[in-house]
């Protein structure tokens, strides 16, 4: 399927609702950019799986980093307490 878009003055595009839907993206998401040839192609950026867990369950994680949360854990050769 095409779809045609203007490009503004301030050089941006709004992509149709069709798109974000298909897409599944979401305000504040990271779109990755590349140029091949004369074409232009847009690809979310998928977050880390520590950004997964980003601002949830703040009461019991408190100031804990999640990705070093998450790295300790890989690394961790005890598991007996799962």
């Amino acid at each position: 399927m095409s779809i045609s878009v203007r490009l503004t003055s301030d050089r941006k595009i709004q992509l149709p609702e069709y798109v974000i839907k298909k897409m599944n993206l979401s305000i504040n998401d990271e779109i990755i950019v590349e140029v091949e040839d004369s074409k232009l192609i847009l690809t979310k950026k998928e977050g880390s799986q520590a950004d997964l867990f980003n601002g949830s369950h703040n009461e019991v994680w408190n100031s804990t980093d999640a990705e070093e949360y998450l790295k300790d854990e890989g690394n961790c050769s005890d598991n007996s307490g799962y």
